[in-house]
């Protein structure tokens, strides 16, 4: 068996929706998890914040370049480098997460009220 890891790495345009806090992003350092990216609903978690969405087609092309070291005078900007370009982009919006309270099930007749677990979290868009 071939003990190996493939690395992939994607670059994904995220529009995040719904904040209160604009420098949360600076307090996290840019973490963030991850669910199900390739599903028709990812969901990501930055912080505290939750967010579940689509992935959308851009108005255009969305162009991403990355910043270097910057060179010459110290008033003019950093060198840029083109990364890729891309056509889509992940709308974001931020949910709310609620546990779901344990649930009884009556069959109709007697006291023999069975108990569902129901551990699931359940999202609840602002």
């Amino acid at each position: 068996m071939d003990d190996e890891w493939e690395e992939e790495e994607q670059l994904v345009v995220v529009e995040l929706s719904g904040i209160i806090n604009n420098d949360f992003l600076t307090k996290t350092r840019g973490t963030c998890k991850i669910l199900d990216i390739d599903s028709e609903k990812p969901m990501i978690q930055v912080g505290q914040y939750v967010f579940a969405g689509e992935y959308e087609d851009t108005l255009g092309s969305y162009v991403l370049f990355e910043e270097g070291p910057q060179k010459g005078q110290a008033d003019s900007g950093p060198e840029l480098k083109y990364m890729c370009h891309t056509v889509k982009k992940l709308m974001m919006q931020r949910v709310f997460l609620t546990e779901k309270k344990e649930v009884e099930i009556s069959s109709g007749g007697g006291d023999s009220g069975d108990k569902e677990d129901a551990t699931c979290l359940k999202e609840h868009s602002n």
